[in-house]
């Protein structure tokens, strides 16, 4: 029953528009390579490609290319942090990836992937360090 002097329960969001990321992240722009394991299989050179974060969190990143990655593509990922001075090495598989507007580059997010625990802490040192 709806009582006119009371407030209307608030509308519960639609699933699609929930947060679905496992971690919160954090505005990260840092160069890094990206390098496909499967380059020849994608039709692309077996070389690193400079990217940019453009967030990061402990379970993964949105980076900034000059090259579309299919999703489900594995990448190695090479982060020097300018942070903590450390290089930082992971996998990640590309979960999404789109077009910028009005730019030849693209935007992808990447989730870590077979990525061991000390690297994580390296990550985490890295996204929360000032």
């Amino acid at each position: 029953m709806f009582w006119p002097w009371k407030k209307k329960p608030p509308k519960k969001k639609p699933l699609f528009e929930e947060e679905r990321r496992k971690e919160p992240r954090l505005e990260d722009l840092n160069e890094l390579t990206v390098e496909p394991r499967l380059a020849d299989k994608l039709g692309l050179e077996k070389k690193p490609y400079f990217a940019r974060t453009k967030d990061a969190s402990a379970s993964g990143l949105r980076l900034e290319c000059e090259v579309r990655f299919p999703v489900d593509t594995l990448l190695n990922i090479k982060l020097l942090s300018l942070k903590t001075g450390k290089t930082i090495q992971a996998a990640g598989i590309v979960r999404w990836a789109a077009k910028l507007e009005g730019r030849e580059r693209y935007e992808m997010g990447v989730e870590f992937e077979e990525t061991p625990v000390k690297t994580i802490m390296s990550l985490l040192e890295h996204i929360y360090k000032a």
